[in-house]
């Protein structure tokens, strides 16, 4: 198993059982009513009902985690000239390294969305205990992180596929 293979699969193992504990934890220490929105003074504006926001953080999972793989199942029955990749001939002989850091791709995406939503739920829980002094502005870090990491993964699978497959590089 190649190295990016193992990171890949690691993260998405630990983004999942992440995400779970995050769900389950966060909707344990939630109120009935949980704060979802902070004015400038860090006073909550919006409320959502316990049940609600933990439903939906089922439905991203469950829709995340079964729609993209799919999407990526999908992928390696598409013939290899019908694959829109840039030296389309090159990666057609090396279709089964293509199919590698496509699902690779794929599985970063969903690691990525399941790290993203772990977090949030996380720090939903947070700002919602009452035994913290914590305001919403000590939270800023996760949206910049958020694009972070999103980006990161968006950006890698086209970069890739600009490279020549590694089949190339050694002959």
């Amino acid at each position: 198993m190649k190295t990016g293979t193992f990171f890949v699969r690691v993260w998405r193992t630990l983004s999942i059982a992440g995400l779970l504990f995050a769900l389950f934890n966060s909707y344990i220490s939630y109120p009935g009513e949980v704060a979802v929105r902070f004015d400038d003074l860090g006073t909550p504006i919006q409320y959502v009902q316990r049940e609600t926001l933990f439903y939906i953080a089922v439905a991203i999972f469950l829709i995340n985690n079964t729609l993209i793989r799919a999407v990526g199942k999908l992928f390696l029955r598409v013939p290899s000239n019908s694959v829109p990749v840039p030296n389309q001939a090159l990666w057609a002989k090396n279709r089964s390294q293509l199919n590698e850091i496509v699902m690779n791709w794929f599985s970063a995406l969903q690691a990525a969305i399941n790290t993203i939503l772990g977090l949030a739920l996380m720090v939903i829980s947070f700002l919602n205990r009452s035994d913290r002094g914590l305001q919403a502005v000590d939270y800023a870090w996760l949206m910049p992180m958020s694009a972070f990491i999103l980006i990161s993964v968006l950006v890698a699978l086209p970069i890739r596929m600009a490279m020549k497959p590694a089949a190339e590089y050694e002959g």
